[in-house]
This record gives structure tokens, sequence and C-alpha cells, in this order.
């Protein structure tokens, strides 16, 4: 919030002191529009200035700057305490001016001596003043415009402040640059500025659109260059106030001045050439508006500087300077120029161009005016008020021609927001058509509105078969690519009586309906605003209604997943019922038997009791497997692959008898695994193993790293997987006489769980499960896991 209130109180203070110094400048230019002049200007320290026509009489007698005026109808110039030199010049002219004479004598001090000239009053023309008067101060204004949107959409931006300061210093120097040499109200400011200006170029030409790598890594050359100027400035206020000649002063400050024009102009450039990508479309958009007035005005002050008689033609580039705050606003809003991402305003763009109308419109109208011999303060009192009168009847007039003969483009931006506010709550392809259908009729005044929807397979029908179709059935067109919308304009010949316009509806090339609409109420013409709204809501009702038709497929296809996926789980209910059933029946008849013989005092053999143990075994495995397949949460740690392979060797070694496990592994390798769980996919990857291989058959670990991780390969010599390989992890598959059809289903589980892969192979005689596993879960370091 403080940021805030900061910024709005800086922005009030530039308008505040913008309408001030602009008020006071303007009310001096006005009040020399055909005032008496003696044909050349003088400045505050009685030296001719370059400012002026070469038409002037001054300049055609050879005056030049800088040439001083000594004596003025024996009056002379002596500057005092408080008092310009040139205030004897303004008082004998204004005298001469009320005495009804038609010329002052002026004795001149230049390079070849004393002169004495004639010089005839005459009223300062209107293209003068429009030149160095009335453009200056539009030119400013502009400045001062850029100024205020560079602070408000940057306030901490390095570019904004610095073009802001740019601005802000041109347009102070701007303001009072005819005042300077005519009314002299404003010439504190107007060496303010002038000393200011230079170093707020130069420091303008390395901050833009970016900072040089010397201002980035020293930004405190910026503050000296600005320290030097105020120092300058302080100077030129000092001599002033101790009634002092500014001259070498104002010289220092105009060779600053060509240079900073010079080194932005040259900068500008040089930064252009080297840039790429935005940076150079940025520039490109500054350089033809700013490079070439600058340097042509750097030309006229060094030229006036040198005293050539061509440097009143460089003034003649004043107006090009608008093109400098109005290229970097519309680099602002182009790409950014200030690195704001500020939010763009319509509507307070739309004010700010007609207010620049408004005023262009002023200008123009005083202008001509004055050429017609009108006096300029009337012109503009009339010009002023009639302009905005005008201005607000056109934006009136508009807005009431589109409500009435346009009401389309009235309702536009309301209708497709409220359209496509309904069309976001709706997924079903009637709603879509009603929400289509009540919209147009909402804004448009007509006998019926009719949203024919096509079905799917008939829109596919239609652009399969559009060749052949009725010549009154909308059809998609066959020769439209894919992925395109289009919404054709047609009338409506099948229902003639009853349509006026009817919009054929599609997307990708296939028809997905017809918007039908009837006759205006009272027989009124459509307009192409009508037209242009029609076509938008069809594109928005193609989208919506693609998207139903894909929600309703989407639907359908979850319905059907969902079925199939009951089916499948009581499919899976019936085969492990029936194969629970199958495990459970013998060992149930066996004791059945054994205790109906019990009840008789018949005695159990060995073999027997033998056969009733390995049952009851059986049955015990069967559990055991069963309480294996459900899941339970992993518990990781770092183990070494060694340690994992003696564990699964010593739980197996009644099986093995005297077999060994060949096993590869590295010493440091260590794996990130649920121990017990690993351990039990080992057990069982080289239990089926070594049933595979028999009594003299090999099995064997191999550890092998890879780029994305490692494999654990248990292999086996055995004859290779016989059976269905695609069931070879299903849940009571088995190619095993006495196996339950678990173990592989298990261990498959295991290690999806983990997140690895399982695959089989047979490679080189031998039968491979090869287990991969990524590289988070693979170490070859003995460092613990953080949990």
């Amino acid at each position: 919030m403080p940021a805030i209130e900061n910024r709005r109180w800086l922005l009030a203070v530039v308008v505040l002191a913008a309408l001030v110094l602009g008020g006071s400048g303007m009310r001096s230019a006005l009040s020399w529009y055909e005032r008496p002049f003696p044909g050349v200007l003088v400045d505050p320290d009685g030296v001719v200035s370059s400012v002026g026509l070469p038409s002037w009489e001054g300049f055609q007698k050879g005056l030049r700057y800088p040439d001083r005026v000594v004596e003025v109808d024996g009056w002379h110039l002596e500057s005092t305490e408080g008092r310009y030199r040139a205030g004897a010049w303004d008082a004998a002219v204004e005298r001469a001016a009320r005495e009804g004479r038609r010329s002052v004598h002026a004795r001149v001090e230049t390079a070849e001596g004393l002169r004495d000239v004639e010089l005839s009053l005459v009223p300062f023309d209107a293209l003068a003043w429009w030149f160095y008067a009335g453009g200056l101060m539009v030119v400013a204004s502009l400045y001062v415009g850029a100024a205020l949107i560079a602070l408000s959409a940057s306030p901490h931006g390095k570019l904004a402040r610095a073009f802001a300061s740019a601005a802000l210093f041109a347009a102070l120097f701007q303001f009072a640059l005819f005042d300077y040499h005519s009314s002299r109200h404003l010439v504190p400011f107007f060496h303010v500025a002038y000393a200011l200006v230079p170093m707020s170029f130069f420091t303008l030409a390395l901050r833009l659109p970016d900072d040089v790598p010397l201002i980035a890594r020293y930004p405190v050359f910026a503050r000296i260059a600005h320290g030097l100027g105020g120092l300058l400035a302080a100077a030129l206020l000092a001599s002033h106030a101790m009634g002092w000649t500014t001259v070498a002063l104002r010289s220092v400050c105009a060779i600053l001045f060509v240079a900073s024009f010079f080194f932005f102009a040259t900068t500008l450039i040089l930064r252009f050439a080297a840039a790429e990508g935005d940076r150079r479309r940025t520039l490109r958009a500054l350089l033809l508006a700013m490079a070439p007035p600058h340097v042509v005005i750097a030309l006229g002050f060094m030229l006036a500087m040198l005293g050539a008689p061509a440097s009143t033609l460089a003034w003649f580039a004043i107006p090009a300077l608008a093109l400098t705050p109005v290229s970097s606003v519309v680099a602002f809003i182009r790409y950014d120029l200030w690195g704001s991402r500020a939010l763009l305003s319509r509507p307070l763009t739309r004010v700010i161009i007609a207010c620049m109308m408004v005023a262009l419109t002023v200008i123009l109208c005083s202008a001509c005016a004055g050429y017609a011999g009108l006096p300029l303060l009337g012109a503009i009192k009339v010009a002023a008020p009639a302009a905005v009168v005008s201005a607000a009847l056109v934006v009136f007039a508009l807005g009431a021609g589109d409500r009435k003969l346009f009401p389309a483009r009235a309702e536009y931006k309301p209708t497709v927001e409220q359209l496509s506010e309904e069309l976001t709550l709706v997924a079903d392809p009637d709603e879509v058509a009603f929400a289509v259908e009540r919209t147009v009729a909402r804004w448009l005044s007509c006998e019926r509105v009719t949203f024919r929807r096509i079905a799917v397979d008939a829109a596919d029908g239609a652009g399969a078969g559009s060749a052949g179709a009725a010549p009154g059935e909308p059809a998609s067109r066959a020769d439209e690519s894919s992925g395109e919308r289009v919404i054709e304009v047609e009338p409506s010949k099948a229902s003639a009586s009853a349509s006026e316009l009817s919009l054929t509806v599609m997307f990708r090339g296939r028809l997905l309906g017809v918007l039908e609409v009837g006759k205006k109420r009272g027989g009124a013409l459509f307009t192409s605003e009508d037209l242009d709204l029609l076509r938008t809501i069809g594109n928005q009702a193609a989208l919506a209604m693609a998207h139903a038709h894909s929600y309703a497929e989407l639907e359908r296809r979850r319905r059907e997943q969902a079925a199939a996926w009951r089916d499948e789980r009581a499919a899976l209910i019936e085969t492990l019922a029936a194969e629970i059933t199958h495990e459970v029946r013998y060992p149930i008849n066996f004791f059945r038997s054994v205790f109906k013989r019990g009840s008789k005092n018949q005695s159990l053999d060995a073999e027997e009791v033998d056969i009733g143990c390995e049952e009851v075994e059986r049955l015990e495995r069967l559990v055991m497997g069963l309480r294996r397949v459900t899941h339970r949460k992993l518990e990781r740690r770092r183990l070494a692959v060694e340690e994992l392979v003696s564990r699964a060797e010593m739980l197996l070694r009644d099986q093995l008898g005297k077999r060994r496990i060949e096993a590869r592994v590295s010493a440091g390798s260590r794996l990130r695994c649920d121990p017990d769980q690993a351990t039990q996919v080992l057990v069982n990857l080289l239990s089926n193993g070594l049933d595979a291989a028999g009594d003299k058959g090999t099995i064997g670990v191999v550890w092998e790293t890879t780029e994305s991780g490692a494999e654990l390969v248990v292999w086996d010599t055995g004859p290779g997987i016989s059976g269905d390989a695609s069931r070879l992890f299903a849940p009571w598959y088995t190619t095993k006489p006495r196996g339950t059809g678990l173990g592989l289903a298990i261990t498959h589980r295991i290690v999806r769980a983990h997140g690895w892969l399982i695959e089989p192979e047979r490679r080189d005689g031998t039968t491979r499960f090869v287990i991969s596993i990524p590289a988070a879960d693979v170490s070859m370091t003995a460092e613990d896991e953080v949990a």
C-alpha cells in the first residue's frame, strides 16, 4: 500500500508541475502571437538567437549567433543583479511598438566588430509561432504524457525511470525555450533543463532497451552523470542571480547537448545492429522515430555554435521530436518496453486517443483560423468547445447508430460472454442446442430460431458422401482439411418460407448441426454485424457440440469399462472359487474316508499317514500363497545384493541339496528395496529355476549395471517356458503338476510394487528372468537410506 501511495503522489506532483509550467509557457506564448518584434530574437544575455525563420529580417541582414546586442535606440544593455541584459531590449521594442514606430536601431557586436542595423517591427507570424511556441507546447505535452505512462506502468523500473527523467527534462526544455527568448518568465527552469537534458540522454542511451554491462555493473555512473548536470545547472542559476553572463556556461551545455544527441542516436543504431529477437524488434520500433530527429537537432545546434547560416533550418525538425514519445508508447504497448507486464485498458486507451484527437482538432482549427486573419485566442476559444462537443456528438451518434441499426455490434461482447458461460455448464448435445437457441433469441428479434442437431453417425455419413448430398440439404465440404472449423452462411432452400438464414455448424470437416434463423420481426434487414455474431455463436456451438459428443462417448466407454471390470472381477472370483474348490476337494475326500474308517476301529497304515501329511502341507501352502497375494506397505532400505542372494540360498538349502547358485554380483552393489519381499522374489524365481533345471541343471544370479540403472537376472539351464507365455504371471496359471500358480503372480506383484519391471526371455540355451531396476534404487556405496 505505501508503494502505491508513493506512486500516486509522484504522479500527482508531475501532473501539477506540468500544468503550472506548461500553463505559464503557453500564456507567454499566446501573448506573442502577432506581437510586433524586430525580426530577430535575443536571449537574456542579449545574444542573438538562432531560433527563427530564415526569412526574418535580422538573419537577412547577417545577424548570427553569438552576435551580442550592446545598444538599442540609445539604451545600453547592461546586466544587474536580478535583471537580465535583454531587459533594455524588451523595453525598447515595446516602447517603439507603443509609439507606433516602424523600426528600432540596434548596435550589435559581431566577429567583424560593431555594426549598426535598423530592424523593422513586424508582427510575429503564425508559421513561426506554431513552430517555436505552439508546436513546442504540444510536443512537450506528449513528452509529459509518455513520462507519466512510464512512471505509472513501472515506477521502480530502471529504464522507465531513466526514460521518464529524460522525457520530463526534455518537456521542461521545450516549455521554456520560447519563453527564454521572448517573455523570460521561465529562465531558471530553462537553465535547469538545458543542463540536465544532455545527462539524461547519455544515461537513457545506455539503458535502452536494457542496461549495458558497464551500467549494470556500476550503476553509480548514472548518478554521477546526473550529479554533474545538477552542478552545471546550479552554476547557471548562480550566474544569473549574481548578474553575470551565462554565455560560457551555455556553450558548455550546447556542446553537451550536441554530444548527447549524437551519442543517443549512434548508440541506438549500434545496439540495434547487435540485437536479436525481441530486443531487435523493440529497437526497430524506436530507431526510425528517435534517431533521425535527434541527429538533425544536434546538427542544428552544432551549426548554430559555429554561426552557420543554415543552422536555422534545423529547427524545422522540432515537430519530428513528437515521434520520440509516441514511438516509446507504441513500443511499450507492443513489446512492453519498460518490463511492467501491465494490463492494457481499452477504455482508458480510447479516452487518451479521443483527447489527443480533440487537441489535434483544436490545433488545426486554430492554425487555419490564424491564417484566415482571425485572432488566435478567439479561434481557440471557439475551436476548443466546438471540438469537445463535436467529439461527444460523434461518439453519441456512432453509439446510437450501432444500437439502432447494428444491435449485434452493441450486443457482441455480452452475448458471447453469456453464451460462453452457459456452454461451460452443459455437456449434453440437446442442452447445447437449447443454449444456442436461447442466446440468439435473446438479442436477435426474429420469428424463429432453431438449432437442428445432426446425429454423429449421420454426420459421418454425410461427410463421407457429401458429393452426392441433396441440393437442399446442408453437407460438409469434402475438401476441408483436418482440424478446421467451418461456419458457412447460406439461404435455406429446404425451408425458405420459415428460415431466412441457415448456418451449417461443422467441426473438423464433420457436420454437427444447422442453425436456422427466421425473418426479423417487421421485415427488417439482416446486417453484416448480425452475420458476424451468428458466425461467432456458430463457432462456439461447434466447439461445445464436439465437446458434448466427446463427453458422451467418454461416458459410454467408461460405463462399458466399468461393466467389463465387473464381469472380469466376477469371472476372477468364479475362477478363484473353482480353483480353491478343486484344490481342497481331494484332501476333504481323503480325510472323510479316514474318519469313516476310524469309526469302525480300523487303523491307518504308514502310507496313509504320509499322504495325509502331504495333503495338509499342500493346503498350508495354498493358504500361505493366498495370504502373500494380498498387498502390504513396502518398507524400503538399502541392502547389499550379495546379502539378498545369500538369504535366498539359505532358504532354499533343502531344495538345493548339493547344488549351488552361481552368483556374479559385485561386492559394492546395493539395492533399495523391501528386504523380505525382495527375498521372496528371488526365492520364487530360484525355486522355479531349480524345478525347471532338474538335478543336473544349473541356476544362477547376475547383477549388471546399465545406463538407466541395473538389471538383476535369475537364470537356469532348463528346457524353457512351456505353455502360454502371455499368461505366465496370471494368478492360478501353472505348468507344474503340483504347482499352485501363485509364485510368479506374487513375484510380478512385488516387482511392480517396487516400481521395477520383469521380463522372461530365452537366450544362449538359458531361461532368464530379467528384473530392470531404475537408477534411483541402485547404489554402489554403503550409505544408509534416509527415510
